[in-house]
Order: C-alpha cells, then structure tokens, then sequence
C-alpha cells in the first residue's frame, strides 16, 4: 500500500521535508519515505515538494505512521496541516489540536485501516 502525506501551512515545503526526514528516522518507516514535488500552480515559478509519499508493506505501518505524524505535529510551533491519503480515496487529516490525542487519531486510523489496528496490537 502506499500513503500520500501532504503538508499544507506556512513554509509547507521546508515543514514537508523536516516532516520526511522525521518519519525516516521511524524504523518500519526507514527508506519508505519520498518527496514528491507538485506541479507549480498558475503564476507559480517551479515546483514545490509538499507531497510526500510513503510505501508501505504492512497495515501495522500505517499506526506507526500515524503516531509518528501525531508526535511531529505537536513538536512544531507553527499552523501545519497534515493530510495522509490512500489510493482508494481514505484520508485523515491531521493538525496539532487533534494531534494532541493520539489515541483518537489511531482510533480513525483503525476504522479507516482495519490492517493497521490488526498488526499494531501484535507487536
């Protein structure tokens, strides 16, 4: 399975590449992590990396994941929105009023991922 994560706020695309560098240093995440770069809007002179994508070979990842975005979310001090978005079109968006419950968050992402919860209670 793979994951877009975009990051959306002030300076999105220096938070996008501190956010891919913080979820590399994620064991089950280590090397599944990209920056993608958008296509620059109308008026816009190049592209911008606010898109990162992560591969993902198991649904316990998807909770690692999550929890990692929850704890970088609440370290930063500016206004950031993280989207994490599946090719089948489930999403959770994230911000640092409901990153501040995790447990909430991994809730979500055990009703959106049924995988994630299952794996995640093994370990």
């Amino acid at each position: 399975m793979s994951l877009q994560v975009v990051v959306e706020g002030a300076e999105a695309e220096s938070q996008a590449l501190g956010l891919c560098d913080w979820l590399g240093s994620e064991d089950e995440l280590r090397g599944r992590v990209r920056p993608r770069r958008r296509a620059p809007e109308p008026g816009e002179m190049g592209a911008s990396v606010e898109l990162l994508t992560v591969a993902l070979g198991s649904g316990g990842a998807v909770a690692v994941l999550m929890q990692s975005v929850c704890t970088w979310l609440t370290s930063r001090g500016a206004d950031v929105k993280v989207t994490v978005s599946a090719a089948d079109g489930r999403r959770i968006e994230l911000d640092i009023r409901r990153a501040a419950d995790p447990a909430a968050v991994l809730r979500e992402v055990a009703e959106q991922f049924p995988a994630a919860d299952e794996r995640h209670s093994e370990s």
